[in-house]
This record gives C-alpha cells, structure tokens and sequence, in this order.
C-alpha cells in the first residue's frame, strides 16, 4: 500500500496545510527534497509571485490550514506539493472548483505541466478541466453512464450534452 501511495500525489479543493511556514508545507511532500528543489517546484505551480509578495516569503507562517492564503494560493501550493513529488500518477479531484476565473487560468496552466506524460484522473464538475482529455466517464448516480471524448460524448450523451450546455450558458 505504501509502494502505491508513494507513486500517487493528490491535489484537492480542500488542500490540507499545516501551521508552518510555505517552504515547509511545501516540502512536506517529500521531506528529504532540497532547497532548490522546493523552489522549483514553486516556480512550476506559479506560486513563487505570491510567495515573494508574502511578509517573510518562503518564511511566512501560514496559520492552520492556510488561513493566511487565497483559495488559489493554497491550491497551487498543493500543486507545487505534486511537483515535488514527482508521482507517476496524479489524482486532480475538483482542483479548480472554488476559484475565480483568473486563478482558475493560472491553475490550469500550472496542471497542464504537472500533468503532461503522467496519468492523470481528475474528478470534475467544471468541464473546462477535462475537455482536452483522453476519456471522459460520464457518471450519474454514482455509476458510469457513458465514456469517450468530449466531441464522442456531445452526440452520444444527453446527460453530458445538457451538463455542457448549462455550463456554457453560465458563461
């Protein structure tokens, strides 16, 4: 079990952080990781402009469970957590879903290299996270009702189809 967990980095919408400083919430990832470790995988999440604008930079206690950061700032220190990591498998499960539409940008920009040649499963209630994706599973009730490609699945899936139209519609 701790072979495959120690392959897998998860990156939620309720990011778990601790009453640390941002360099150690970070490299809680992978304790042994070195300096410049830490602050690449900052640079690759796109935490490093916020980092530097804090009061102490990568010294700055962030309060149990990040109450000092933005939504957006936790999430990309959960994604700067990933890319230290560096899994083979990354688990996205509703990644973007409490952000703005610019945070939502930066995120996505930060997850299209986190997760380029890895497998990746997002778990998603925004389409825009999945539409580039290789499979789309379609789940209602907690059983999968339809699988394929966003192009397959807008004219073979109502469910899929309705669930598209409505979120293009809020836009």
């Amino acid at each position: 079990m701790s072979s495959l967990r120690s392959q897998i980095s998860i990156v939620d919408q309720n990011t778990t952080l601790f009453d640390d400083t941002v360099f150690n919430n970070i490299k809680y990832a992978r304790p042994e990781a070195t300096n410049e470790e830490v602050y690449e995988a900052s640079e690759q999440s796109m935490c490093t402009e916020f980092i530097n604008n804090l009061e102490n930079s990568y010294e700055t206690m962030i309060g149990e469970n990040g109450v000092k950061l933005s939504g957006g700032e936790k999430q990309r220190l959960s994604i700067a957590r990933a890319f230290l990591k560096k899994s083979k498998i990354i688990l996205l499960d509703e990644a973007t879903s409490s952000l703005d539409s610019k945070t939502e940008e930066k995120i996505q920009k930060a997850l299209e290299k986190l997760t380029l040649d890895k497998t990746t499963i997002v778990i998603a209630h925004r389409l825009s996270t999945i539409l580039n994706s290789d499979k789309i599973y379609v789940v209602d009730n907690g059983k999968i009702i339809d699988s394929g490609k966003h192009e397959e699945l807008l004219v073979q899936s109502k469910v899929y189809k309705n669930f598209y139209e409505r979120q293009i519609k809020e836009h």
